[in-house]
């Protein structure tokens, strides 16, 4: 359930980054994106850290572990 939470907040982060890009028109078409994305990220971590219990803390970090990010 964490991680659909986890993940729901990130894909919503992304849209609305790329929404931004799309609609703004200057500087701050850089700017704006990366920082809503970059909220979005922590906020996701957040939710997971204070929402997840224990045990699937540690599948999730038995999970980067064993396969880890490109």
């Amino acid at each position: 359930m964490t991680q659909a939470i986890r993940s729901a907040i990130f894909a919503l982060s992304a849209g609305l980054a790329g929404l931004a890009f799309f609609t703004l028109h200057s500087f701050w078409a850089w700017v704006a994106p990366a920082a809503i994305f970059m909220a979005g990220s922590l906020l996701a971590e957040h939710a997971f850290s204070r929402l997840a219990s224990p045990e699937e803390k540690q599948r999730d970090l038995e999970d980067r572990v064993r396969n880890p990010p490109p």
